[in-house]
């Protein structure tokens, strides 16, 4: 590993675990609840100080003046939009090398095991490991288990895809939360972030990250449950502490003064 990446991914990680805040949902879902304005949307996030913020090159390059300071991940890959005939089918929209001379930090892309374009994806992550190798920059692979392969998803599931990310190259694996989850992370020789899912109570994602954390992931990558919130800022300070203090999820709520929003 080159000391470019070792640099960059010390500085994600900064006493072994990180929140990252996916911002990258337009590229897939369109203007959804929470994205709308993305300038309004970011500059709530950046108040709770996470330690990174992923994004689209594109809308890297138009909020850059927003980002100094910030470790920034760089979503690379988006064909597959929730319209589009195969979800899956997600195919890249930026080099490596644009992303970096944007401004990224680190790139992410996604991979859906199980899934009928299951081997051009594991593919893409070969390539894109490639490039990034060349730069120092580390690559986030998204580890998603899909039907018709996996018609339900535990934690053998999970750690099928995260081990195969890592063998592949991957520097940081962001994947599903489930029970048995230490066994995930200890079959996965890189670091294991969990996911957010659909937009659920903010207990229970904090929960969710808590035992986590506690079961050795490295922290979090959440959006929806993030920028949906009323206080995104808030729930950002929330996160942190659970992932960095381990602080228990229900004392870090009265803590701060946060609320259940209505789930959509």
């Amino acid at each position: 590993m080159s000391s470019g990446k070792k640099l960059r991914l010390a500085r994600l990680f900064r006493d072994g675990k990180a929140l990252i805040v996916a911002l990258d949902h337009g590229r897939r879902h369109g203007p959804i609840k929470g994205i709308e304005d993305m300038r309004a949307t970011l500059r709530m996030v950046l108040e709770g100080s996470p330690d990174a913020v992923m994004m689209t090159p594109a809308l890297i390059e138009k909020y850059w003046e927003m980002l100094p300071g910030t470790f920034i991940v760089a979503r690379i890959d988006g064909t597959g939009t929730v319209r589009s005939l195969d979800e899956t089918d997600d195919r890249l929209i930026s080099s490596v090398e644009r992303a970096v001379r944007l401004g990224a930090d680190a790139v992410s892309i996604m991979v859906y095991p199980g899934s009928r374009n299951e081997s051009a994806l594991w593919e893409k992550l070969a390539t894109v490991v490639e490039q990034a190798e060349l730069l120092g920059v580390p690559v986030m692979a998204e580890v998603v288990p899909k039907q018709p392969g996996f018609p339900s998803v535990d934690s053998d599931v999970v750690a099928y895809g995260a081990r195969i990310a890592a063998e592949l190259g991957a520097d940081i694996v962001k994947t599903i939360y489930t029970e048995n989850f230490s066994e995930v992370v200890r079959k996965t020789p890189v670091p294991v972030v969990v996911l957010g899912a659909s937009k659920a109570p903010l207990l229970e994602v904090l929960r969710r990250v808590e035992n986590a954390v506690r079961a050795g992931a490295a922290g979090a990558a959440i959006g929806r449950n993030i920028f949906q919130h009323s206080s995104p800022g808030l729930v950002v300070k929330a996160l942190m502490s659970v992932i960095h203090r381990g602080a228990p999820a229900s004392e870090v709520m009265e803590e701060l003064g946060l609320k259940e929003d209505p789930v959509m």
